[in-house]
């Protein structure tokens, strides 16, 4: 039996830093991990800081009721024939419902020598806290509780950002939602290794367990893709058509994706300050940029309000692009808005 770990979140949790830790973990363990990556964006940036560590399938753009959950298992499947890995991470888009990774992997399980051994949320405590506060983004909090009501095992992440207090709150909220997981606090995903990724068998999860307990209140949807401009994608997913393989809670009907490719350089100042005046509504973007003033790229990660920027030597071509990504905010806007920062011309220097 192969097992799977599927890695949750919601955007900018700290996923990527998770797997990073399970990919050191398997490689002292002497195991040979084998990696899943889904992102909704055309471009798989989290892929790129992992790239050469294990065997890795991308799946891009995905609807988590349309190719998810049709391709998932074959995907698997693919893995499993082609590199026989110890271990398959599937590390999901951040606004996937778990619920339905869940699913797929027990229908792959049936085809193919498999089983789920945990499902690992990870989550972000300032973020979490403040969804839980107000009223607006509903519809997130409803995600991130959904991500959470799935673990087997739960990590309280970037809790440095939490004021005096505040963690015993988070934890009391998270304690509510799910008291049956595995729950640690922590900063940057650091983790005991051995707990979160041991592949012993008793640490397996119970799969009907999760599966009867869920709460499938939201399960009618419907589905619609409008791509009008094949150069920049705004997968706006509005759910305007019926599946015949069943109803599905889709998990991001209301979340907006935006792909930018950049032409040619722009300018650090004015790009700094694009993402210093982003809206509320838009909470992470990722990407990677030249600018007009240094050589070669930059990848710049953009959560919580936060922008780093860090120089990169990739090992091959990469393209210059912009993934941003947020709940009902105008990608038209945003799309202007980077146009007119790729027509800047380079700032006259002081002779």
């Amino acid at each position: 039996m192969i097992p799977i770990v599927v890695l949750s979140g919601f955007l900018g949790s700290g996923k990527t830093t998770l797997l990073q830790h399970a990919l050191a973990y398997y490689k002292e363990q002497d195991l040979k991990p084998a990696i899943l990556m889904n992102e909704l964006g055309d471009v798989n940036l989290d892929g790129s800081l992992v790239n050469g560590q294990a065997p890795m399938k991308e799946m891009l753009s995905g609807c988590i009721c349309c190719t998810i959950r049709g391709d998932l298992g074959v995907e698997l499947m693919n893995l499993a024939e082609e590199y026989k890995p110890d271990v398959i991470i599937v590390e999901c888009t951040g606004v996937a419902n778990p619920m339905e990774i869940v699913d797929a992997v027990t229908d792959a399980s049936i085809y193919s020598s498999m089983i789920l051994q945990s499902v690992i949320t990870v989550m972000d405590a300032r973020q979490f806290l403040d969804f839980s506060s107000g009223s607006e983004r509903s519809k997130s909090l409803r995600l991130m509780q959904d991500q959470l009501r799935c673990a087997s095992k739960l990590i309280i992440n970037k809790t440095d950002l939490l004021a005096a207090g505040e963690l015993q709150e988070v934890q009391a909220l998270v304690k509510e939602l799910n008291p049956y997981a595995l729950t640690v606090s922590t900063q940057r995903s650091d983790v005991n290794a051995g707990t979160f990724f041991s592949l012993q068998g008793e640490d397996r999860m119970d799969e009907e367990n999760h599966l009867h307990t869920y709460d499938h209140d939201e399960h009618t949807d419907h589905h619609h893709h409008d791509h009008p401009d094949p150069e920049h994608h705004d997968h706006d997913h509005d759910h305007d058509h019926d599946h015949e393989h069943g109803e599905h809670y889709h998990s991001y009907d209301h979340v907006v994706v935006h792909t930018h490719f950049f032409g040619q350089p722009v300018p650090r100042s004015e790009f700094e300050q694009l993402f210093r005046s982003l809206p509320a509504e838009i909470y992470r973007a990722k990407g990677i940029v030249r600018f007009l003033e240094s050589e070669g790229q930059m990848m710049f990660q953009f959560a919580y309000r936060e922008l780093e920027i860090i120089p990169i030597r990739p090992q091959k071509p990469v393209n210059d692009v912009a993934i941003i990504m947020g709940e009902n905010f105008s990608a038209s806007e945003i799309e202007e808005r980077l146009r007119k920062l790729e027509a800047a011309e380079k700032p006259l220097t002081s002779s």
